[in-house]
């Protein structure tokens, strides 16, 4: 097959690719159901869009961010609703104002690390790049945003990811978003970029250790280089099944799912999960 146009390929497309290809072919369509709960990621939002808007002022005017917390808040809210991203079902009668303040908490943490981690350097907040190369053969555009990419005297790279989380354990799972980011930089002929970064981690300001280094080895490099081969090879060849996991009850792109869809278009069904 002689590829003419590159496959494009974004983080959250191959992460969710893995988990079901099904999935990540609905949501690359915009299949996405206007009525999917985003309450578990909404905190998440909201920080960064404090953060990319604090660090977007010429001169970032301190306590910023959490006095706009209100303000951010119910704009992330409303844009979510209005754009068909997803609604917010809460909790419990307390579970707004809980998250509101987890959020005031967190960007008065952040506030702290960007002064020493950010500041006094070079910066580029919500940096989206779309980064064409070679993989096995094939025609790739990496596409996507990093949340911080920040440059030093000597103009050496951070990528920096802000997670919104508790979980002192959870930067497990993102190696692989970092390592996909320093690919991105490394591969990219813009501006300061074109070169490995020198270091990579996370800003996460509710655990215990709020700034988190992570070293991207060759060998996830390598191992990242192969994920992205074997996910452009299924897209290609279309092998884009749906696959039964646990996920499946609380999937946004269920409604357009096959595995859902009774034989003669009746309508959806559930599948019953195991366990």
């Amino acid at each position: 097959m002689t590829v003419t146009e590159p496959v494009p390929i974004s983080w959250s497309r191959l992460r969710v690719h893995a988990e079901c290809p099904q999935k990540g072919d609905l949501l690359a369509r915009g299949m996405k159901s206007p009525v999917s709960d985003i309450r578990t990621f909404i905190h998440g939002s909201i920080a960064d869009q404090l953060m990319r808007r604090w660090l977007s002022m010429d001169e970032p005017e301190p306590g910023w961010m959490a006095a706009h917390v209100d303000e951010v808040f119910e704009a992330t809210v409303k844009e979510a609703r209005e754009t068909g991203d997803g609604a917010v079902k809460w909790r419990s009668p307390t579970d707004k104002r809980e998250v509101r303040d987890f959020v005031l908490e967190l960007v008065t943490r952040l506030e702290g690390i960007l002064n020493r981690y950010c500041l006094p350097f070079d910066w580029a907040p919500a940096y989206r790049f779309e980064v064409q190369l070679v993989i096995g053969g094939l025609s790739v555009l990496l596409k996507g945003e990093i949340d911080l990419l920040v440059f030093d005297r000597s103009g050496r790279i951070a990528v920096w990811d802000l997670k919104a989380t508790q979980n002192n354990e959870y930067w497990r799972k993102v190696i692989g978003q970092l390592t996909f980011y320093n690919i991105a930089v490394a591969a990219s002929e813009a501006g300061q970029l074109g070169d490995w970064p020198v270091m990579s981690g996370l800003f996460q300001p509710m655990c215990d250790q709020q700034v988190l280094p992570v070293t991207i080895t060759r060998q996830a490099i390598r191992e990242m280089g192969a994920r992205i081969e074997r996910a452009v090879r299924d897209i290609l060849a279309g092998r884009l099944d749906p696959r039964l996991n646990d996920g499946c009850p609380y999937c946004e792109v269920q409604q357009a799912c096959p595995l859902f869809a009774v034989p003669g278009g009746r309508g959806l069904v559930a599948i019953p999960m195991a366990g």
